[in-house]
């Protein structure tokens, strides 16, 4: 984990990130220091163990078709409580990796609330836990770097703004990512400059 002492201890939080595998939030509740809950669509409640693993660790179910609305009032009142409510904006995991385009419930969250967005950049997990495999493969290497707390500006949250603010958040995620990748590679650079000096020095 990167940077994640960037994430704010005590008032109201949004972590938003992009999604590539079904154990990211698990790794992002592992990362921070204070208890963070989940939406999900309510499909994923469907099984009896999966509804107990779920209220156990706070994840909040959402009916899509009627709009979503209970699990929105309910991550309202999370954040106004001081709490935590993380969130994938893009609504669903990519399948290559790439990042789709943000949904603005984020930027409406943050604009009632006043809670900070802390954007995340995820690489990797579509390799610990790939979306075709059922076991995940815990022995493989990820990253996750935080950003900087992100506040929606002093302005109306009409449909403009709401698309801006997510636009900003989607963009800082982008940054982070390539910063993860920059790490990664300086990270696999360092064995194989070891190897070549090696071998000079035979």
């Amino acid at each position: 984990y990167l940077d994640r002492d960037k994430i704010p201890v005590d008032w109201p939080l949004i972590i938003a990130a992009n999604h590539l595998s079904h154990i990211d939030p698990a790794f992002i509740m592992t990362a921070t220091k204070r208890p963070v809950s989940y939406l999900s669509k309510k499909e994923h409640f469907d099984s009896r163990l999966r509804r107990l693993i779920f209220k156990q660790v706070g994840v909040i179910p959402v009916d899509r078709e009627a709009g979503g609305i209970e699990g929105l009032e309910e991550a309202i009142k999370i954040l106004k409580n001081d709490g935590a409510i993380g969130i994938f904006p893009e609504g669903t995991r990519s399948k290559d990796g790439k990042m789709g385009q943000g949904k603005t419930g984020v930027a409406r969250l943050a604009a009632m609330t006043g809670a900070a967005v802390v954007p995340v950049a995820i690489r990797q997990t579509d390799g610990v836990w790939p979306v075709s495999k059922r076991i995940p493969r815990p022995w493989r290497k990820f990253y996750y770097k935080f950003g900087e707390p992100m506040y929606f500006p002093e302005e109306e949250a009409n449909k403009k703004n709401l698309r801006r603010f997510t636009d900003e958040i989607m963009g800082e995620i982008v940054i982070l990512s390539k910063e993860c990748e920059e790490y990664w590679e300086s990270k696999k650079i360092i064995p194989r400059m070891k190897k070549f000096i090696q071998r000079k020095l035979k």
